[in-house]
């Protein structure tokens, strides 16, 4: 989806996109907290601290000249596209180093499955309500991702499955999107599919061994 709405807090002037993402990152934090132990929303808040930290100051990677020539950049500009991935990535790896500390049982992998599933669809339903692109790509975005969403966590039983199915899903509607398979939205779901499946086969290991 194209950004196309500016909202200012005080003399921070933000896309709207931004103001998706932190809203988002908000309510499923919100969800995990409420549905889910204490645990796992404070795993989920770690990795959204992690992706926030990278995507900020990735703009020393893709723009270090100009970090270099203007230090004041890092307070009002980020990575952009490849900042987001690699906050992303980043984030994925943190939990994979930490796999063994957190001990993923059945109840984490659900709700990392909760977690990795909801970012990605109230992200596309804030982007949808915020900005003002196609109608058609609009409401292709949110029916399709609202019932894909409604049906795997409503019968969340097959991981691997419901983690597979949404990133298909996903991809679908990308491309009646405008940027179409070349955006962030569609890579990030790939690597969020190889976490939850890294997760999954590591919880599974776990009650083998238990």
């Amino acid at each position: 989806m194209n950004n196309t709405e500016w909202f200012s807090i005080r003399t921070l002037t933000l896309p709207a996109t931004a103001v998706a993402l932190l809203a988002t990152f908000f309510v499923v934090w919100l969800v995990l907290r409420v549905q889910f132990p204490k645990k796992w929303s404070e795993v989920y808040g770690d990795a959204v601290f992690t992706f926030i930290l990278v995507w900020k100051f990735s703009i020393i990677v893709t723009d270090f000249k100009a970090v270099i020539a203007q230090p004041f950049t890092l307070l009002y500009f980020n990575g952009g596209t490849i900042g987001v991935i690699l906050g992303v990535m980043v984030a994925s790896l943190q939990l994979w180093w930490k796999r063994k500390k957190l001990q993923f049982d059945a109840t984490g992998v659900v709700a990392c499955s909760w977690a990795i599933i909801l970012t990605q669809s109230i992200y596309q339903w804030f982007v949808v309500l915020l900005n003002d692109n196609q109608i058609k790509s609009e409401v292709i975005t949110l029916s399709v991702l609202s019932i894909l969403t409604i049906l795997i966590l409503w019968k969340l039983t097959a991981i691997n499955r419901a983690l597979f199915l949404y990133t298909i899903g996903l991809i679908i509607v990308a491309f009646f999107q405008p940027h179409g398979l070349w955006q962030p939205a569609v890579w990030v779901s790939v690597i969020l599919l190889i976490l939850g499946i890294t997760i999954y086969d590591c919880s599974k290991k776990i009650s083998q061994s238990t």
